[in-house]
């Protein structure tokens, strides 16, 4: 298995390439190339626009106090965002930057309608969060707020084959591998490992940051995933027998993780 990147007019693919087959390929687009950022001064709570998001940087004076901001809602962000930065199909994604020019008064962004916001949500004095917004139905997006300073988590791209005909409970190495080639004669529900765990297997993973496992269910029946202690599942949570899935786990505090699935 390995990681595709292709470079199509001007957009960025992703995806994997597992025994020379792409699989679950995402557009990712960067959304400041051509603009300039967008300035937000409100002395309340503001709502950001999907104009405001298209120019890909949103640089935020919360005007003497703290402030919780609302991202713009789902629906708007597919509509609004150009085509050049499409969230046209779901996997899409988009990446924007808000960065606080206030040296003391600390910005907490929330969720608009139709999304799910995870992630590092509160933007310190002077400080920044990196936005990437996966749509996920043709109505909903999945919106992670990162600190662009923490250190991001590598996964290895390991392969694991795990055929016991029975549930089973995944090891941390295994999760923070990568890849699970998952083969079983029946349906199962296999189980994630503790956050505390994971968070021994990968100590340099910031709080906000976060790495994705694929699960390819090759085997006669569906595997459900359910999360152990630490660890809550988002979506999903049923990968087909046949299919991938693409589960993205997300820091959210020393021993916690939101396991979000992606496809």
């Amino acid at each position: 298995m390995g990681e595709k990147v292709e470079k199509v007019s001007g957009s960025y693919f992703r995806g994997f390439t597992v025994g020379g087959t792409d699989v679950l390929p995402v557009l990712r687009r960067r959304v400041d190339g051509f603009n300039t950022p967008a300035s937000v001064t409100d002395t309340s709570a503001a709502t950001y626009t999907a104009a405001q998001i298209a120019r890909g940087i949103i640089l935020r004076d919360p005007s003497g106090a703290p402030r919780t901001d609302t991202l713009p809602a789902g629906p708007l962000l597919i509509a609004g965002v150009p085509n050049v930065y499409t969230l046209g199909a779901n996997g899409d994604e988009i990446v924007f930057l808000v960065q606080n020019v206030s040296p003391t008064d600390a910005v907490t962004l929330a969720a608009g309608s139709g999304m799910t916001l995870l992630g590092d949500v509160v933007v310190p004095g002077s400080g920044s969060r990196l936005i990437t917004v996966t749509r996920t139905t043709s109505t909903t997006v999945q919106a992670v707020a990162t600190n662009p300073l923490s250190v991001p988590g590598a996964t290895s791209a390991v392969a694991t084959t795990i055929s016991a005909n029975s549930n089973q409970t995944y090891t941390a190495a295994q999760v923070v591998g990568g890849y699970i080639v998952r083969s079983n004669g029946t349906t199962r529900t296999d189980t994630t490992p503790t956050g505390t765990q994971l968070s021994v297997a990968i100590p340099s993973l910031g709080i906000g940051s976060s790495f994705d496992l694929v699960i390819n269910s090759t085997g006669a029946g569906d595997v459900t995933l359910s999360g152990d202690t630490g660890v809550t599942i988002v979506g999903g949570p049923t990968v087909s027998a046949g299919e991938v899935g693409v589960v993205r786990f997300v820091k959210t505090g020393a021993t916690t993780y939101k396991a979000v699935f992606l496809a």
